[in-house]
């Protein structure tokens, strides 16, 4: 992670835990997924591994979920802790 990635993480995270002080509850996940995006962005090709591009698509639709239908965003999150989860302890 080079310094603008860093600045732009960290400003990110740091405006973020104050936006969580007013805004509704539900933005924090929010928040907090859109930075498992933007790290992913972060790395440099071959970093990581493919099956956390493939998790990212499944966020980017949940993003767009959460103000939409906040059940069906909390569901989908659980799946997709649920596929992490697999995956780390090698079940995928």
């Amino acid at each position: 992670m080079n310094r603008d990635d860093q600045a732009r993480m960290f400003t990110f995270l740091v405006t973020s835990a104050r936006g969580c002080v007013d805004e509704p509850p539900i933005y924090g996940p929010l928040r907090l997924l859109e930075a498992y995006s933007m790290l992913l962005d972060m790395q440099e090709p071959g970093e990581t591994d493919e099956f956390y591009y493939r998790l990212n698509e499944k966020i980017e639709v949940l993003k767009d979920m959460c103000m939409i239908d906040e059940g069906r965003f909390i569901d989908g999150l659980d799946r997709v802790i649920e596929e992490l989860t697999d995956h780390i302890l090698g079940g995928e």
